[in-house]
This record gives structure tokens, C-alpha cells and sequence, in this order.
């Protein structure tokens, strides 16, 4: 479990290696848990710009031996940078000249050992009231079963929104048992989850591997209760303003993903509907955005037997012209219901909006081009 203090810290590892093998993949695994805010780099330069461009932010960092005498003369003495750990396979290579840098808190060989010294170094370190720059608080998501594509971050343009996956590029694949490891914190039963969906995918088509088609299931998954379903607490993330809280799921947003990409794009109209009026939020001609991915159905009719617009009450209805819509039926954990799922970064424009009567009202939507792609 994170421990809290560290929320005023951001931890870097900088290794060259961190995504080429299963013992560094293994390693961020427990990075992101043990920690909040975590960051990995690869390249020396990369991170001395990234330390350098955030002065109002506290660090520590984790260094290889390898890059430990390049990078550590460069840092040393700026005054955002409050610790420096060397995790390395041998201590005696570095006993001697890192003397001479106050700030190298440990040279550690073990990975339990250096989780370990951050966290008492990060209670002495909060104590003393260092001057660091809190992560903006995730917000109050209210619980909206019934959400639409547009979400809490949806806005006026495209524009006013920043990419909340900067940085996942830089994760590998992984399976999904190690993809979602991490979010064991987050998600209870969330092993259970992962071993049933693997269990029923075993030689998936479409040329997605065990693992690929695995990680839609379980994003398509039911479980007990809404709250503990996995696509909900996933959206949840995405839908926060505090974008921390998503690198956790790099590893297994980066599996779907590349699941979702071997899939092709459908050019069709699709439909999404909530049990609620909410066409006053949809006037004619306004354009939005969405970084949740958003299940739709090509057959209106699947909708009849959703417990989030049904039959009768007050419901609104969305026709969606979609040209990147991906199939993904044949790689749910239901595959007897018609599913196609929308991804991040799409945007939209408001088309026209029609009561149709009997409490019922019809929002078309149609799909802009947008400059971010994950396809």
C-alpha cells in the first residue's frame, strides 16, 4: 500500500534498461505500488530536463550504477532534489566516490531494502516540512451510472484538454497478470478478475495473444457491484483531474490498447443510451471531448435490456456516426451481447436533438477528426 506521505514527492528511477527486462518490469510494478507519484527514464538527458523543468516540485531519485557518476554531478545541487538512491548489483563500485555528494542517501542492492530507506526517508523528510508541491487532489466524481460519452472531462474544444497518458509510451508490455499488479491497491479481487478472463482466452482471433484479448474481457467484465466493476473504477481514473492517479494503469492501459489496435475500425452508426434527460447538456452544433473509453452497441435493440435506459422514464438516447469504433464482441467476457467500444481522445459534435416523445429523446452525435490517436 502507498504510503501517504509520499504524495509530496515525486520518485524517479532512471535506469537505461528499466523496460527490457522482467526484473526492471518487475521493479516498476513495485515502484508504483509502494509510491504515489512515480516517474521512469531511460535517458540520462531526458530526466535531468524533466528535474530541471519542475522547480517547484520535490523529487528523489533512483539511479543505476551505470548512470549514477553521469547524472548525480549534474543534480546534485538543485534545490528541488532531496534525495538520490544508487541501485546498482555491486556497492563496492561506489562506496568511495560518492562521498563526495551529500545528497546520496544509499546505495542499495536490493529492491525491498531501497523501498524500504525511501519510506523512512520520506517520514523524516515530511516532518520536516520540505518545500514541495502537492499533487492536485483527485476530485469528487460523483457516482453517475448513467454516464454519457462526455464525461468529466469532456469540454467546449479539444483544445482546453492535455493528454492524460503522457508518459505511458514509455512502459512495455507486459502480461496482463503483471499489467495489473498494480492496481491490486485499487481494485479488490482484481487477481480473481484477471485469472477468470484468462481462463476463456485461450487462442483468441483477430491475431491477439492470450494476454491482448484478456484485457478487453476484463474491461467488459460485470462484476458484483457497479462500484467494484473494473471499466467503472477504470473511467473513474480517467475521468480525474489529478492525472497521478492514472500511471498505475499504464501497464495495463498499454496491453488494451495494443489489443485494440489489432482490431479494425468500423465506420457505422452506434448507440449509447442513459435513463435520464440530459439533452440540455447537448445543443445543436457544440463540440466535445472524451479521454474515457465508451461502450456503445451497433443494435439499438440490445438497449431494451440495459438497466441504464430500459423501456419506459425518462431516457435519452445517442446516435453515434463513429468511423474508429472497435468490435470487440468476440473478445468480451459476454460475447453474446453486441459491443463496440469507443477510445480516449475522441471527439465530437452535436448534430441535432429530437424529442421523439413518450419521455424519450435522441441526441446524433457525429465523430470529428481528432489529432490524438491510439489506434
Amino acid at each position: 500500500m502507498a504510503y501517504s506521505a509520499n504524495k509530496k514527492f515525486t520518485i524517479i528511477w532512471l535506469d537505461s534498461d528499466a523496460n527490457n527486462s522482467e526484473d526492471n518490469l518487475f521493479t516498476q510494478q513495485n515502484l508504483f505500488q509502494a509510491f504515489d507519484n512515480v516517474e521512469i527514464y531511460e535517458a540520462e538527458n531526458e530526466c535531468q530536463e524533466y528535474i530541471q523543468s519542475k522547480p517547484q516540485i520535490s523529487f528523489l531519485i533512483i539511479v543505476s550504477g551505470r548512470l549514477s557518476r553521469q547524472i548525480i554531478p549534474n543534480i546534485h545541487e538543485l534545490p528541488q532534489l532531496s534525495g538520490i538512491y544508487i541501485f546498482c548489483m555491486n556497492k563496492n563500485n561506489h562506496e568511495e566516490w560518492s562521498k563526495q555528494y551529500q545528497k546520496i542517501r544509499a546505495i542499495v542492492v536490493e529492491l525491498d531494502q531501497l523501498i524500504s530507506k525511501i519510506r523512512s526517508d520520506l517520514r523524516k523528510l515530511t516532518k520536516t516540512s520540505l518545500p514541495s508541491s502537492n499533487p492536485t487532489p483527485i476530485t469528487n466524481v460523483h457516482d453517475n451510472s448513467n454516464r454519457t460519452l462526455e464525461g468529466a472531462m469532456a469540454a467546449v474544444s479539444i483544445n482546453d484538454l492535455t493528454c492524460p497518458f503522457a508518459g505511458y509510451d514509455r512502459v512495455s508490455i507486459v502480461s496482463l497478470e503483471q499489467g495489473i499488479a498494480p492496481l491490486a491497491k485499487f481494485i479488490d479481487k482484481v487477481d480473481q478478475m484477471a485469472w477468470i478472463v484468462k481462463q476463456n482466452c485461450q487462442n483468441p482471433p483477430d491475431g491477439l495473444t492470450d494476454d491482448e484479448s484478456a484485457a478487453i474481457a476484463l474491461y467488459t467484465m460485470e462484476w458484483y457491484s457497479k462500484e467494484m466493476t473494473f471499466n467503472y473504477i477504470f473511467n473513474q481514473t480517467l475521468r480525474s483531474e489529478n492525472k497521478e492517479q492514472l500511471k498505475p494503469w499504464f501497464f495495463y492501459l498499454k496491453l488494451i490498447l495494443k489489443a485494440l489496435s489489432k482490431l479494425p475500425s468500423i465506420t457505422r452508426v452506434v448507440y449509447q443510451g442513459t435513463n435520464k434527460d440530459v439533452s440540455n447538456e447537448y445543443p445543436n452544433g457544440r463540440i466535445f471531448s472524451t479521454w474515457e473509453f465508451s461502450n456503445c452497441t451497433s443494435c439499438i435493440k440490445t438497449l431494451e435490456d440495459d438497466e441504464s435506459f430500459g423501456k419506459t422514464g425518462q431516457r435519452t438516447l445517442f446516435t453515434i456516426e463513429c468511423h474508429s469504433g472497435k468490435l470487440i464482441s468476440g473478445h468480451a467476457h459476454d460475447q453474446s451481447k453486441d459491443q463496440v467500444l469507443l477510445l480516449p481522445g475522441r471527439k465530437f459534435q452535436v448534430i441535432s436533438c429530437l424529442n421523439a416523445g413518450n419521455e424519450l429523446t435522441i441526441v446524433q452525435l457525429q465523430e470529428m477528426e481528432t489529432s490524438y490517436n491510439f489506434n
